[in-house]
C-alpha cells in the first residue's frame, strides 16, 4: 500500500509556498470526493488540490516536484486505504504530542474539508442516504464546529481519540455506501451499507 506522509511531513510541503488550507482539510476533501464516488484522476487531483490550497497562482517553478508527489501520493494512497477490506484507513491529522487545540482545530478542518468534497463530488441531488449516513454527515458537520479550548488531559485524550475513530469508520462506511462498485466487485457491505 502507497505510504501517506504524516501530517507534519504535509506542513513540510505545504508552508514553504504558503498554502491556504491545511493537511487535514484537504485530506478530508480527497476522502469526501472519493466517497462520494468522483474518481478525478491523478492530473485532475493534482489541479483541484492546488486550487484547493490557492496555489494555482503560484509561479510553477515554486511547487516543488516533492510537493507534486506528494499530493499524487495522498490520492493513490488514500484510495487504496478506503478500498482495503483490513479498513487499513487513516486520517492525515497531526500526532499525539501536537497540543489538544490544534489537533481539534486539524480534525474539525478534516471533516470541513470531508463536507465539501463530499457536496462537489457529483451525487445526484436526489440520491437517497442511508439513516446512518445522513445522521454521520451531521455528525461531520457538528465536529466542524467543535471548540479548540479543551484541556489536555487523560479524559479530553480518550474523547478525542473516540471522535477521530468515529470519523474514520464514518468516512469508510460512506465511501462503501456510496462509491461505485469495483471492477472486480468485493465483498458487499451489510444491511444499510455499514460495516461494524
Amino acid at each position: 500500500m502507497s505510504q501517506l506522509l504524516s501530517f507534519d511531513e504535509y506542513c513540510d510541503l505545504l508552508a514553504p509556498v504558503g498554502a491556504l488550507n491545511s493537511p487535514a482539510e484537504l485530506h478530508g476533501m480527497l476522502c469526501g470526493q472519493l466517497s462520494g464516488g468522483a474518481r478525478p484522476g491523478l492530473a485532475k487531483w493534482q489541479a483541484m488540490a492546488l486550487e484547493f490550497l490557492d496555489l494555482v497562482d503560484l509561479d510553477a517553478e515554486l511547487i516543488s516536484a516533492q510537493l507534486r508527489q506528494a499530493i499524487a501520493q495522498m490520492y493513490t494512497g488514500t484510495l487504496l486505504a478506503l478500498e482495503d477490506e483490513a479498513m487499513g484507513f487513516s486520517l492525515i491529522l497531526p500526532d499525539e504530542d501536537t497540543d489538544m487545540g490544534q489537533r481539534l482545530q486539524a480534525l474539525a478542518q478534516w471533516c470541513h474539508g470531508f463536507l465539501t468534497g463530499f457536496g462537489s463530488s457529483g451525487l445526484s441531488g436526489d440520491q437517497s442516504f442511508s439513516p446512518e449516513s445522513a445522521e454521520a454527515l451531521r455528525d461531520f458537520a457538528a465536529i466542524v464546529q467543535i471548540g479548540t479550548d479543551e484541556e489536555d488531559n487523560e479524559q479530553s485524550e480518550a474523547d478525542l481519540f473516540e471522535v477521530s475513530e468515529y470519523v474514520r469508520i464514518a468516512a469508510i462506511n460512506l465511501f462503501l455506501e456510496f462509491s461505485p462498485a469495483s471492477q472486480n466487485e468485493q465483498a458487499k457491505p451489510g444491511p444499510g451499507g455499514m460495516i461494524h
